[in-house]
């Protein structure tokens, strides 16, 4: 497939439809947070024994994810209490297994509910104004090469001008913004932004465009925030990108997809552990 902007299935993007083993997002997380041979595992081409893995659990989020942006109607109603027989398993596992997405039918409210009131957030929200969901896409396929490696993004939803990306996140935590940012940055939130403007610049987006995250609570009252990524957070982003593309053609290059290092790290305890017991010390001598 050739660089620029397509229209293709999920099931193509997983399994990546560039010339050669491509770098999406995901594995430059890998990289920055484990290893290359991390990263050689859990790709498709890479990993010759690469299996899927399913999430059994019900996920409220994605059920919602899909019925507010997805780009492919992948639900499918399963008529059963729960997961627990055999035959709503097998039911549930059938639909997996054609790239759809199984729902339990009792929770069918639960998510037209969520999609409701993000639809509502985002029509509301004065800082998107313009930006409905029909002024876009959902789903796109971001396909570039850089640096002598090829890379791949699926936004959610990007604005027809392509001035506007908007990420769907559902949370079992707390959508407000701050507290957010802090489990963002747990999960290397800040790579998925860059990496996603720098694709879109890449294939002929502007280059001011935006990357806003639409996090809502998976629990009523289903609340929703919007958080977007300043320069420091795209800064950040970007220099872990830039390295887990050097690291990324470095290692097929060579072939070698090293673990880490089989050395002793000796660790250093973090500032606020140290500047915590500090005070411990001088509170204890003062009473």
């Amino acid at each position: 497939m050739t660089p620029g902007v397509h229209t293709i299935t999920q099931a193509a993007y997983l399994a990546d439809c560039c010339p050669v083993p491509s770098l999406s997002s995901g594995m430059a997380a890998i990289l920055c947070t484990q290893s290359p041979r991390h990263a050689w595992y859990a790709h498709p081409r890479l990993n010759p024994q690469y299996v899927t893995e399913e999430d059994t659990k019900f996920d409220r989020g994605t059920a919602a994810h899909e019925s507010l942006l997805g780009g492919e109607n992948r639900i499918v109603t399963v008529e059963a209490d729960d997961w627990r027989t055999k035959a709503a398993r097998e039911q549930r596992d059938a639909i997996r297994a054609q790239g759809k997405l199984p729902l339990l039918a009792r929770h069918s409210e639960s998510v037209q509910k969520m999609v409701e009131i993000a639809k509502q957030a985002i029509n509301s929200c004065e800082d998107l104004k313009g930006y409905g969901l029909d002024a876009g896409k959902a789903e796109q396929t971001l396909i570039w090469e850089g640096q002598g490696v090829w890379m791949r993004a699926r936004p959610d939803w990007m604005a027809n001008d392509r001035k506007l990306i908007l990420d769907y996140k559902s949370t079992s935590g707390s959508a407000e913004p701050n507290a957010w940012v802090r489990t963002m940055l747990g999960m290397t939130g800040e790579i998925q932004p860059a990496f996603y403007l720098l694709g879109n610049g890449m294939t002929g987006g502007p280059e001011d465009a935006r990357f806003v995250f639409l996090v809502q609570e998976n629990e009523p009252p289903y609340a929703c925030s919007f958080v977007g990524m300043p320069p420091a957070f795209l800064d950040l982003g970007a220099r872990k990108v830039e390295h887990a593309v050097r690291l990324w053609k470095q290692c097929m290059t060579t072939g070698q997809w090293p673990a880490y290092q089989n050395r002793i790290a000796w660790a250093e305890p973090p500032e606020w552990a140290t500047a915590q017991w500090e005070e411990r010390e001088i509170r204890d001598f003062h009473f």
